[in-house]
């Protein structure tokens, strides 16, 4: 995963339901929340390790999130909703290019969770817009800036593009 900033206890569970954080990710994360005042026992055993085994911390990050309140149990749906808000909140404020943002929309998308249209991912329900396309262009622009024979010129233009649709995907959505 590109993303390595801050997050909540609830986003960290999203991110965890998918299965995108590391075992170094738990040890950051888990001095985050220390850092931030989190008073939890489970929490302070994980911080600040090196080469963190994931198999080895499944269950004391498990029970550090209960104990920090985040939601216990996340479909897999909503987990990768919060998960693509909390990118593009990321693309918003500077942390994540947007071509790192949507890599790992597309990286989610492979693993067959079906983003697409997003609105069917959205645990309220929120409908379109009229006919505006959920992900699709924020996807077809980063393939764009895939394609190895366009020009620096091109590759600008999709990148501007493409945090523009990041940005767009969020106020509609989120």
């Amino acid at each position: 995963m590109r993303y390595r900033g801050p997050l909540s206890p609830d986003q960290a569970a999203a991110f965890w339901r998918l299965g995108v954080l590391t075992g170094d990710d738990v040890s950051r994360l888990a001095m985050q929340w220390l850092e931030e005042g989190a008073n939890s026992p489970t929490v302070a055993s994980l911080a600040g390790q090196r080469g963190v085994i994931l198999s080895d911390c499944r269950a004391d990050f498990e029970k550090g999130l209960r104990e920090l309140g985040a939601a216990a149990s996340l479909s897999k749906r909503e987990a990768a909703w919060r998960f693509v808000r909390t990118l593009l909140i990321a693309v918003k404020e500077g942390a994540l290019a947007p071509l790192d943002a949507a890599h790992e929309v597309v990286t989610l998308e492979r693993t067959g969770i079906g983003l697409f249209p997003l609105r069917n991912l959205a645990p309220d329900g929120k409908p379109y817009a009229g006919e505006e396309l959920g992900i699709e262009m924020m996807l077809g622009l980063y393939w764009t800036l895939d394609d190895v024979d366009a020009s620096d010129t091109e590759i600008a233009e999709a990148t501007a593009e493409l945090r523009v649709e990041c940005l767009r995907v969020l106020e509609l959505f989120y």
